[in-house]
């Protein structure tokens, strides 16, 4: 062998060595959610098995006591009404948007990402005020005549539907949406041609076609609706107590850390049952990746040539309602923001910037910003860090090792953010980081990780790994490769995965309430706080400010997506 062949074959072997190497960039974010994710979970469900009564007595009381038993049917039964719902409304915005060219299609995505991306508390704290027994829905009711007496929508199980399918829906739109996408005109002309009509096209081409989509967004939809704490506090009553809530009355209430576990374990194992069995069957590229299938010579669906029919424009007309319902609350806190009332009316009869005078002039509000803004310093920059490393780790290993990790990475999003809250608790009060902000700061970056995560494995899949062998082949260090090459091509991938993690971090409250005193209450839990007590009007200029953030942000991604391009 000639001594100029064995050089490229000693450079081609020398980068083969590093890419593997590489792999080890996965173990720091491996640890990281080993020690602050699955100790605090692993050591709650301990827990769950040291009542002094016995280790099973928990689980017995669940069984026997009917708040319990009532309580755990409450909680499937509003996650299956919640997903059904979010269902039947997502069809037709996946439709509106799979129909209309392509910049159409994204300013309707953004208009479901916006409501999706504002706080939580910010919509319920607006459906409440829509919905409330005299508020803005029951005054145009009655004033129309088309009710006698106010009507109430909220605290009940109505409102709790409301507020939860507002929230979910949108996990169901895109993975709908794609399937739509993916479907091939020419089969819908084939039908046509064969006499098939719009119900036939409906039953034997877009219902199953679409089904692999529907069941990967009513999957996340359902494991979601299961862990829910915020919406039912807020938006129900009594009979809508879900599971979520018991744990934290046997924490904070009961001190029943034993019945707090054994909840945790019944509700974490259905959650996991749930995930695994959909891995199982259709595999976490269908869950949290592009549903859409691809294949040379289709032809994405669109309107026909003949144009729409009577029931595509029903189907349009319905998607137009659905969004109207998601921007509601959204657009209706800025008028009221900007009312010189003292309570909350709509439209308002007096113009006045009352409202945001007066959350300029109370120290808590700036406070809680500021707090809320030190520890998303704290976990942005972390999680994306992690999340990256965890990406490039996962993308150099092939097999069980690598699935096993991408679920692990994964799991945050997976598990009800009660439990991991309430582990985290438990584990840091002794630690003494609840009075800080970096207790609050650690377990934002382990709610965040997974976004970061799959944003940056996203990036990972369009980088073209024939750029990397030559700069190794070449002599470049790893570290200069992915300074020098990877990371510009990646770079907006990760930027977008750092976005939704300051969302995360800045909206988050369930943590909030549990890992932060008095002096370190985010925004997020001083909003929570009023709203719990009584709403004021200084409420609605909060969630403009808000809802002005997240657009911002939204923006930023919008940028970041199009330098993906």
């Amino acid at each position: 062998m000639s001594r100029e062949s064995a050089v490229p074959r000693r450079g081609r072997l020398r980068a083969a060595v590093m890419r593997r190497g590489a792999a080890w960039v996965a173990l720091p974010p491996t640890l990281f959610l080993a020690a602050l994710f699955a100790l605090p979970v692993l050591r709650l469900l301990i827990l769950s098995f040291s009542d002094p009564a016995g280790p099973f007595s928990p689980y017995w009381r669940i069984v026997d006591i009917p708040a319990y038993r009532t309580a755990l049917l409450t909680t499937v039964g509003i996650g299956g009404l919640v997903t059904v719902l979010s269902v039947l409304l997502a069809y037709p915005v996946a439709y509106l948007m799979a129909t209309v060219p392509p910049r159409v299609a994204r300013l309707l995505g953004l208009c479901v990402l916006l409501p999706f991306w504002t706080s939580a508390l910010v919509r319920t704290t607006a459906w409440i005020i829509l919905l409330q027994r005299y508020g803005v829905l029951n005054t145009l009711l009655v004033d129309s005549h088309l009710l006698r007496h106010p009507v109430s929508f909220v605290y009940n199980l109505s409102g709790v539907l409301i507020g939860m399918s507002h929230v979910l829906m949108p996990f169901i739109v895109f993975p709908l949406y794609n399937a739509f996408r993916g479907i091939d005109q020419n089969l819908i002309h084939a039908a046509e041609t064969l006499g098939a009509g719009p119900t036939t096209l409906c039953r034997r081409v877009f219902l199953p076609l679409t089904a692999p989509g529907v069941a990967a967004g009513a999957t996340i939809v359902f494991m979601s609706a299961l862990g829910y704490y915020i919406t039912p506090a807020l938006m129900g009553g009594p009979a809508q107590t879900m599971v979520a809530q018991l744990i934290s009355f046997n924490v904070e209430e009961q001190l029943d850390w034993a019945m707090a576990g054994a909840l945790s374990v019944v509700m974490l194992l259905a959650s996991l049952l749930i995930f695994f069995l959909f891995q199982a069957v259709f595999g976490l590229d269908r869950l949290f990746g592009d549903a859409a299938p691809s294949g040379r010579g289709v032809v994405p669906f669109a309107v026909g040539a003949r144009g729409r029919s009577a029931s595509g424009r029903a189907m349009l007309v319905l998607g137009g309602a659905v969004l109207l319902f998601l921007l509601a609350p959204v657009l209706i806190v800025f008028p009221m923001s900007v009312g010189s009332s003292p309570f909350l009316s709509f439209p308002p009869h007096h113009l006045s910037l009352r409202w945001y005078h007066e959350l300029l002039a109370r120290p808590q509000w700036l406070a809680s910003v500021w707090n809320s803004l030190q520890v998303a310093a704290i976990a942005v920059p972390g999680a994306t860090l992690l999340g990256t490393m965890a990406a490039l780790g996962v993308s150099r290993l092939r097999g069980g090792l690598a699935r096993g990790l991408e679920v692990l990475f994964i799991l945050p999003m997976i598990v009800p953010p009660i439990i991991l809250a309430v582990g985290l608790y438990y584990q840091m009060v002794p630690l003494g980081l609840i009075r800080g902000h970096w207790g609050l700061g650690l377990g934002h970056i382990v709610i965040a990780l997974p976004f970061v995560f799959l944003s940056a494995q996203a990036a990972l899949r369009g980088f073209d790994r024939n750029l990397e062998r030559a700069a190794l082949g070449l002599g470049a260090s790893w570290p200069t490769m992915f300074r020098r090459v990877m990371l510009p091509a990646i770079g907006p991938g990760v930027a977008a995965g750092a976005i939704f993690a300051f969302i995360t971090s800045f909206d988050d409250v369930i943590l909030a309430l549990f890992l932060t005193d008095v002096r370190g209450r985010t925004l997020p839990r001083l909003i929570y706080e009023n709203v719990s007590e009584e709403i004021s009007p200084t409420i609605t200029a909060v969630a403009v400010l808000v809802i002005l953030l997240t657009l911002l942000t939204l923006l930023l991604n919008v940028f970041f997506q199009k330098d993906t391009r």
